[in-house]
């Protein structure tokens, strides 16, 4: 028998806790050096481009440049393939270069690959890039070995209008929490900016549940319910397969039953009673509501279990959620509405965002920090929202028209207010697999 098998057959609340040691072993020593893939493919951003009616521009946004240090010259930007940077390749850059008069290159590589890459440039001083577009679990080793520069003295802030929840990866040593040894006094310095936001919500059917269930008591009595009347198969579906899908879907309810992974010294807390009773929730009452065979489900199964009308809720980042109101995608379209993650305690959900710094060693400094600055404008945000990713700042979850394409956008926004945390350790394989991004 598999090892799979094994897994498949006897998921119990021991291989939840074994999971959570294999997440906090990962937090504990940090990221792993990955191996140099497939050779970089550069695209250059088009001069202009004329967005879509979703992905129009605020008025005024193109012609503005309240920090462009320099008119015109060069600025590299690299990043890791992922299709959440669409919008951001195709609307935000050709405005960069309309506003400053800047030519930005864009350079990508596949996950793994662009991390090795990057941080390889940034040891060896090597001056490929301007600006890193990082997944937020690399920040520790990034910013530990000294690659990226210190936004303070270019006048660069972390204002109120970032969500606290996407503010705080952006500084090193953290303002709060555990520190890794030997920074354990520093002050923390600002060394990246979030660029595109990412989290979890609640997706349920409307016709299962008359709200969004805001307990997780709720969710199994009316999901029970839904399965009786033969409106679905399954009261809830979740990625089962070990590794970081099932702690990935654990994660809320783990969190919101008070439990943590880690005390402030970093001694192991997450086998605590809350952390148990979690474990027991999950594999005992949630699996019990789930297929029988959860336990090899990852996001392609649990995406179609909802898209295909089988389930009556799951939880998901929002690449995946946008795909509920595609036709060509989903069979139960206008069946299906969002929500804040449910609660024990409270309703915390997993973030995961894409955040940029500058180079330390970056030969176009004065233009990335114009980007920097630029970026971070309320105007640029609202664009970024309304060409189809959540934006970083709060006021563009707000905007009218963004709201009416993306209906998303205010769920997102709760879910940020009423709990979402990135957990201590990053996650164990690519940003691919929380499936971000439209496709």
């Amino acid at each position: 028998m598999s090892e799979d098998d094994i897994l498949s057959r006897h998921l119990t609340r021991r291989d939840v806790l074994r999971l959570g040691v294999a997440v906090g072993g990962a937090a504990a020593a940090g990221a792993v050096l990955a191996a140099c893939g497939p050779a970089a493919s550069s695209v250059a951003a088009p001069a202009s481009a004329a967005p879509t009616a979703a992905g129009s521009v605020p008025a005024g946004t193109a012609a503005a440049s309240p920090s462009a240090a320099q008119a015109g010259g060069k600025l590299v930007i690299g990043a890791f393939e992922d299709g959440a940077l669409t919008p951001f390749k195709g609307t935000i850059l050709p405005m960069f270069e309309a506003a400053t008069g800047t030519k930005v290159e864009f350079l990508t590589e596949p996950y793994d690959s662009f991390f090795a890459k990057a941080f390889q440039d940034g040891t060896s001083k090597a001056g490929q890039y301007d600006i890193y577009i990082m997944d937020d679990p690399w920040i520790p080793q990034y910013a530990a070995a000294g690659i990226l520069e210190d936004l303070g003295p270019h006048d660069i802030q972390m204002d109120a209008d970032y969500p606290a929840p996407f503010a705080d990866l952006g500084f090193w040593p953290p303002r709060s929490g555990p520190r890794v040894k030997g920074f354990e006094t520093e002050t923390p310095k600002l060394i990246a900016l979030p660029t595109i936001g990412d989290l979890q919500t609640l997706t349920y059917r409307n016709d299962v549940f008359a709200s969004a269930p805001a307990t997780w008591d709720d969710l199994v009595t009316q999901g029970k319910a839904g399965v009786a009347a033969g409106k679905v198969k399954y009261g809830f579906v979740f990625r089962g397969v070990k590794g970081n899908p099932i702690v990935t879907s654990f994660y809320p309810v783990f969190r919101s039953f008070g439990a943590d992974f880690f005390d402030d010294k970093w001694n192991p807390i997450f086998n605590s009673d809350k952390g148990k009773a979690a474990a027991d929730f999950f594999v005992g009452t949630l699996k019990s509501i789930a297929p029988k065979g959860v336990a090899e489900f990852d996001s392609d199964q649990e995406g179609a279990a909802i898209l295909g009308g089988d389930a009556a809720a799951i939880i998901q980042y929002s690449g995946n959620a946008i795909k509920s109101d595609d036709p060509a995608q989903s069979k139960v379209v206008g069946k299906l509405d969002f929500g804040v993650v449910p609660k024990q305690e409270s309703a915390i959900a997993q973030i995961g965002i894409f955040i940029h710094g500058v180079s330390a060693s970056a030969p176009n400094k004065d233009n990335a920090i114009a980007f920097m600055k630029w970026f971070a404008t309320n105007d640029v945000q609202t664009a970024l929202a309304r060409s189809g990713d959540l934006p970083v700042k709060t006021p563009a979850f707000g905007d009218a028209q963004a709201v009416k394409d993306h209906r998303l956008l205010p769920v997102a926004l709760a879910q940020l207010n009423a709990g979402a945390r990135r957990g201590h350790g990053p996650p164990i394989g690519p940003r691919s697999s929380r499936s971000s991004g439209p496709s």
